[in-house]
């Protein structure tokens, strides 16, 4: 009972998605593995056919994960982006709308503040935490004619500053579409596995009919179905890219 539960809770979206994609005249493995596990169910195999959906769940969810992590980092980004600064007009302090913030405007920037826009320095000396940017963690002294990254966090000096890309322009502004472009792109790796099912899925359902036509036995067509299924490569791809995107995390790069 508790493989028959474990093959419905993991198997029905398998076989969902085996369905859309015979509609949509897609080939990929997920026929290969819908065919294994309904021959594993009439077979009366039933902790065969929860074992092979649970590993495909399981590396659909891993996937997820790297997904997940990708739209945190966005989200983090987003956490440091100033939303005011403090323009310099007239020979007073005015707080305003980064939106408003035009080139060449003169910022001030203060002690524990966040760098609102790419700027350089016309006056005072500081020193900068550029790690959400750069990843280094060391504070970069900045002066006179030094140029600043918006998200970056002004420590412990007063500077003017010199506005010199604004809006999508900036730095971090950037650094988030990138981000945001790195959550949505497929890697290589991904690809060549659709490249794969499109041969591999015909050629496991052909050596299974081959094997029932000269053995005649049901049961043994079943297990070519079930040792084809690609389990293995299917989480290859999203761990490899989840421990090269930890791995990045802790070496600062990402």
């Amino acid at each position: 009972m508790l493989a028959l539960v474990s093959v419905v809770i993991n198997g029905i979206p398998i076989i969902w998605g085996a369905l859309k994609g015979l509609i949509e005249r897609e080939v990929n493995v997920d026929e290969l593995v819908s065919l294994a596990l309904v021959a594993s169910l009439l077979q009366g195999e039933f902790l065969t056919a929860a074992v092979v959906s649970f590993v495909m769940v399981f590396g659909a969810l891993v996937e997820q994960a790297t997904s997940g992590s990708a739209r945190r980092a966005i989200e983090a980004l987003i956490a440091i982006a100033p939303e005011t600064a403090t323009i310099i007009r007239d020979g007073r302090q005015v707080v305003i709308a980064i939106a408003e913030v035009k080139t060449g405007d003169r910022v001030l920037i203060k002690p524990g503040d966040r760098i609102p826009v790419d700027a350089i320095v016309v006056s005072g000396i500081t020193a900068v935490d550029e790690s959400s940017i750069t990843g280094e963690p060391i504070p970069v002294e900045k002066g006179t004619g030094d140029v600043l990254y918006s998200g970056s966090l002004n420590q412990n000096g007063v500077i003017e500053a010199e506005a010199t890309k604004v809006g999508e322009d900036t730095t971090l502004s950037k650094v988030i579409a990138l981000v945001t472009e790195a959550e949505s792109f497929k890697p290589q790796t991904v690809r060549i596995i659709d490249r794969y099912a499109r041969w591999f899925t015909p050629a496991i359902l052909g050596c299974a009919g081959i094997t029932w036509a000269l053995t005649q036995d049901l049961h043994r067509a079943v297990t070519v179905l079930i040792v084809g299924c690609p389990c293995a490569l299917i989480l290859a791809a999203p761990t490899a890219i989840v421990a090269a995107l930890g791995r990045a995390a802790r070496a600062g790069i990402w």
